[in-house]
């Protein structure tokens, strides 16, 4: 959950933008003849090694945190999305951008027999997102295993069965990570958290969260406090209940004046990443992207540890653009297939890309692949935009928001970043990263219906050479869009050790409450296709909520059991309830 004077900050970033251009959206596989792209040849990337202070590091026994009991909201507006704000009016404009590509065929739902089952996890309630009394959007985070099920949502977790019977929580954050009280009472909420993350390392076994802490008066959360950016990070048996928690200083030691937000947040076989988009303490505006980096081994066992890290994350062609949200991949592989590497993948978004577009009028293209390795301490990057076998690059513009009954345009999008955790995995027998984002598609209708919110998907080839060398080319990519006024947002993607892809997506229509489905495609399916679209649940109404996501999530429980797991939100009574799945 952003806070809502950092929505202000990205508003205001791209009132900037507006001034040079109106927002828009669209996405195609093969550029359209009205498409507009500008390439040049490939980008540089750049980024500066900063010094980050030890963590400060504390064990618990998840299984004797105390457990909040549920109330109803009384406040669930708090909200980043604003319906008067030039942002919301570019986004609006976005439905009828003339730039916009065209995907190539619409997807249907799939009539089958099967049913996929699941249980309902955490709703909004006064407990649930304590700090205001109920809040929108949930956020997502799950791991999963054979035998339990973590869910994060905003600012609690729970631990599930398989089943869906409730075995610990929900914990509140602040007691789950163990965050001491304000200096004070500066904030008579108490401390705020938000963005939750997780994964499972199957080859360990262990759980893994993450949750971001900011106090900042141009936050708008904490405003008589000390500015505070803090990223916990804990791992867990969930068996013997024992929790190692870290808490890791993102203004690196005071010498950022900035807070991180929008949790980013994996792993390979060695280390442990986590990276944040920094916004000024004092004007609210982004500064860059900081990545750190740490020692998984010595975490594992709550050793000391002291991250290494990077700020000003930049790529550079006909223009150098910061750019944002830098997402650390899940390496989902056994230790005879670990890269070595940790690898981190960034499209573009606000400031556009490097080669002069703005991703808001004219479709931007391209992805950059960062490797960081652990055994020298270096962080280095490519930027690909083709594809192995040909095909014009997979564009991507911001998408108009999405209808849903009684309201159009309510239900909000997001922008052009990767929303959903990445994954590296072998399991289509080359080591390639999968990713979904949000994008605008022309889909060939009339009037408002002419470019609707579809999804980006793809994979990536990716092999790392040097210190600094990082080879990376698109395998395949491809839009998943429907016709009429219908919109697919807010991916996430997994893949299993036999190839088969999996993307959980929201969906909404003037007809179609907020509901949740899934889309998937075997490693022998034509490249550049996926379909088999189902609803994972329908939502029962319309939501009152103008938030809809920052992110959904996907979970592998590993390579004996081979499930994949989802975890997205519904509509029910006007709010948000969320609902896990297991589709694989």
């Amino acid at each position: 959950m952003k806070r809502r004077n950092l929505k202000i900050a990205i508003c205001g970033l791209l009132a900037l933008a507006a001034l040079v251009s109106i927002f828009a959206s669209g996405a195609v596989f093969a550029k359209s003849a009205h498409q507009s792209v500008k390439t040049a040849s490939s980008p540089t990337v750049s980024s500066k090694a900063a010094s980050a202070p030890a963590a400060v590091e504390h064990t618990v026994n998840v299984h004797s945190l105390p457990v909040v009991t549920s109330k109803p909201a009384v406040n669930h507006t708090q909200s980043l999305f604003f319906s008067g704000s030039k942002y919301a009016a570019a986004k609006k404009t976005a439905s009828t951008n003339k730039n916009a590509p065209g995907g190539k065929s619409a997807a249907a739902d799939t009539v089958s027999k099967s049913v996929i089952t699941g249980f309902n996890g955490m709703a909004d309630s006064a407990t649930i997102c304590p700090y205001f009394g109920g809040c929108q959007p949930p956020d997502m985070a799950l791991a999963t295993s054979p035998q339990f099920v973590l869910q994060g949502v905003n600012t609690s977790y729970a631990i599930y069965s398989p089943s869906g019977k409730l075995l610990v929580g929900p914990v509140n954050d602040t007691t789950w990570y163990g965050v001491p009280p304000l200096p004070g009472n500066c904030d008579p909420a108490g401390p705020f958290l938000s963005d939750p993350r997780a994964f499972y390392d199957p080859n360990t076994g262990l759980f893994w969260t993450a949750t971001l802490q900011v106090e900042a008066a141009a936050f708008g959360v904490g405003i008589n406090c000390p500015n505070t950016s803090i990223y916990w990070v804990a791992n867990l048996n969930v068996s013997t209940g024992v929790m190692h928690v870290y808490a890791f200083d993102m203004t690196l030691g005071g010498s950022v004046q900035a807070g991180a937000d929008y949790t980013q947040f994996g792993f390979s076989g060695s280390t442990v990443s986590f990276t944040g988009n920094m916004f000024d303490f004092v004007t609210g505006f982004y500064d860059f992207a900081e990545v750190q980096f740490v020692d998984k081994h010595a975490m594992e066992h709550g050793l000391p540890v002291t991250p290494v890290a990077f700020t000003n994350l930049t790529a550079c062609s006909l223009v150098c653009v910061p750019v944002d949200t830098v997402q650390p991949v899940e390496t989902e592989t056994n230790s005879a297939n670990d890269p070595g590497v940790q690898y981190l993948i960034n499209s573009f978004n606000i400031f556009g890309d490097p080669n002069g577009n703005d991703c808001f009028i004219f479709a931007c293209s391209g992805f950059i692949v960062w490797a960081f390795d652990p055994s020298n301490g270096t962080l280095g990057g490519s930027f690909t935009a083709s594809f192995f076998s040909g095909g014009n690059n997979p564009g991507y513009v911001t998408p108009p928001n999405a209808d849903e009954p009684g309201c159009f345009g309510c239900v909000e999008t997001i922008d052009t970043r990767i929303t959903g955790t990445p994954v590296y995995s072998v399991g289509g027998g080359e080591p390639m990263i999968s990713f979904s984002l949000d994008t605008g598609v022309s889909n060939g209708g009339a009037g408002f219906t002419s470019v609707v919110p579809g999804l980006l998907w793809g994979q990536i080839q990716v092999s790392h050479f040097s210190s600094t060398v990082v080879a990376a080319n698109i395998v395949q990519a491809g839009y998943l869009y429907f016709s009429g006024d219908r919109a697919a947002f807010f991916g996430a993607m997994m893949q299993d050790k036999a190839g088969r892809l999996f993307m959980v997506f929201d969906t909404s229509s003037a007809s179609l409450n907020p509901s949740i489905e899934i889309a998937s495609r075997n490693a022998s399916d034509p490249l550049g296709n996926i379909g088999n679209v189902k609803f994972v649940k329908k939502g029962p109404s319309a939501t009152f909520d103008s938030r809809w996501g920052d992110y959904e999530a996907a979970s592998y429980t590993g390579f004996s059991s081979n499930h994949v797991w989802v975890a997205s939100q519904y509509s029910v009574s006007g709010d948000w309830n969320t609902f896990i799945a297991q589709v694989s």
